[in-house]
């Protein structure tokens, strides 16, 4: 009897001191995680437009939403974002783009006495022969012009993309309005059922949270009567941090249209705002 007593004696004083041990590892882990997630956590907007029309635009001037909020410090309407830092891909060189306050709210206005589209050719696929030097084929030649052609029947998007924008506070992204930028000045419109699939046109995920907006693109030029004007507007507010790989959750917003003609005049556009999307 004396014998099995300190066996389960000491089974007991072993099991306690790897309890103990397994403790120390969950709260040192624990600590850990919290400090990588607490190190590399960032927050950052995210705003990107793709335009293209299949002719020019005479006397253009595009007035385009651009994510801003209210500052109760000053009394106004500010973007996060500066034209400094945008990138400018396929855009005429004597295209004007500004910041432009409109009843009081931040647009992107881009404006020239001509946009012209910009079509490209196709690039054909180059066969690689047994034993042939990839480095010894011809490389390939993109052409472009600013009208279709059998030679150019690829029409190019213009897109303006102003980079990751830190944000001095972890985002709201559960409940973004009122209090984080939003493509302005918006309208809700309805709710998005939460069942996923086509939403005017988006594809919403099933299970996501959010809105159907309604935001203004003010547009004058001349056109022609078949002429096609292609606008996507693009917004994201994402936080991330490090916990065993990369964690995230954000807001973010889509609005896109097909104009066709000329224009002149305020144009409600429906869009959509997905709320809660990633990890919390």
């Amino acid at each position: 009897m004396g014998n099995r007593s300190g066996f389960f004696r000491a089974a007991l004083i072993t099991a306690g001191i790897l309890a103990v041990i397994l403790l120390v590892f969950i709260a040192l882990t624990a600590v850990t995680l919290a400090q990588s997630s607490a190190e590399s956590f960032r927050s950052s907007y995210h705003y990107g437009l793709k335009i293209s029309t299949s002719g020019p635009l005479d006397d253009a001037v595009l007035l385009i939403p651009l994510p801003s909020y209210y500052n109760p410090d000053t009394g106004t309407n500010v973007t996060p974002f500066n034209l400094s830092r945008a990138s400018f891909s396929n855009f005429n060189s004597d295209i004007s783009a500004r910041i432009e306050n409109v009843s009081g709210i931040p647009m992107l206005k881009i404006s020239a006495e001509r946009i012209n589209p910009v079509y490209k050719n196709r690039i054909q696929p180059i066969g690689i022969m047994p034993g042939q030097n990839e480095s010894d084929l011809p490389r390939p030649t993109h052409v472009y012009s600013d009208r279709y052609s059998e030679e150019t029947p690829v029409l190019v998007e213009m897109e303006l993309s102003m980079p990751v924008t830190e944000s001095d506070h972890e985002i709201e992204t559960r409940t973004p309005i009122g209090v984080e930028p939003l493509l302005a000045p918006y309208r809700i419109a309805g709710n998005l059922s939460g069942s996923g699939g086509p939403v005017d046109d988006y594809y919403v995920s099933p299970g996501s949270s959010g809105y159907v907006v309604e935001v203004p693109f003010i547009l004058s030029f001349d056109a022609g009567d078949e002429n096609v004007l292609n606008i996507s507007v693009d917004f994201l507010g994402t936080n991330q941090w490090w916990v065993l790989g990369w964690q995230s959750n954000s807001y973010h917003e889509s609005l896109r249209h097909e104009f066709r003609g000329p224009c002149n005049g305020t144009y409600p556009v429906r869009g959509i705002l997905v709320t809660g999307d990633g990890v919390y």
